[in-house]
């Protein structure tokens, strides 16, 4: 992709959503993917249970480096078996 063809113009604001069964410590392993791609400064993180307790909802803010830093984030949080879908 050219560099004028890109929607985002990096570093920018972004907040990524993460949805997965609420085992372990879900919201701790989403934030140290997150750091291990290199994300240093994190806005305030969220989440939420699901009405069941099943599922986790966390909502991380923080600025994106580049679109390849988005590709490993998203790469890594789906390595684990719990992540289910990245918003």
């Amino acid at each position: 992709m050219q560099p004028e063809d890109q929607i985002l113009a990096f570093p920018c604001a972004f907040s990524i959503k993460v949805i997965g069964e609420d085992r372990g410590d879900y919201q701790q392993f989403v934030i140290d993917t997150m750091h291990a791609c290199g994300v240093i400064e994190f806005g305030k993180v969220s989440s939420r249970v699901s009405t069941k307790n099943k599922y986790l909802a966390v909502t991380v803010p923080f600025t994106a480096q580049s679109r390849e830093q988005l590709d490993a984030i998203a790469y890594a949080l789906n390595q684990d078996i719990r992540t289910c879908y990245i918003i």
